[in-house]
């Protein structure tokens, strides 16, 4: 219940951030300059790229297993992951930026995490083809970063 109440809460902030965007000509909002930026000006392409991650999150099954908040889950929860420093099965040490996620997203042999039974994230990026789909990677990866924390 915890992980639904969580992505119901992202989503809607996904969503509420978006409103308004394309609201009013130029002359309109700089009229009403109680309203911020971010709701009157369009997206960027990392926002773009962040809203479709989330999307994607949702859609391919990855939060069942990685948005869950304090609770030890199947994968790491993508809250205390990204910006991190996390061992690996072979004892190295990786900071978790977005080289290291693409890599993971691609490959999840290529860096396997101490501490999880690599079989889910196997299965999901075989399914999903992640190998072959480089803007869902990106867009995957850009959402697990800015779930992370602040730099």
């Amino acid at each position: 219940m915890n992980v639904l109440r969580t992505l119901q809460g992202g989503l809607l902030a996904l969503t509420l951030a978006g409103c308004g965007a394309g609201a009013g000509t130029s002359e309109q909002r700089s009229a009403s300059s109680s309203v911020p930026a971010y709701v009157t000006e369009p997206f960027s392409h990392e926002q773009k790229l962040i809203a479709q991650g989330a999307r994607l999150i949702v859609a391919d099954g990855c939060s069942a297993c990685h948005l869950m908040t304090g609770k030890s889950g199947l994968g790491p929860s993508f809250s205390s992951f990204a910006g991190h420093v996390v061992r690996l099965a072979d004892g190295r040490k990786a900071l978790v930026d977005e080289p290291f996620l693409r890599k993971g997203l691609e490959d999840p042999r290529a860096e396997l995490l101490k501490g999880y039974d690599p079989a889910p994230m196997l299965a999901a990026v075989a399914r999903l083809h992640l190998a072959d789909q480089p803007r869902q990677v990106a867009a995957l990866a850009a959402f697990i970063e800015q779930v992370g924390p602040e730099p």
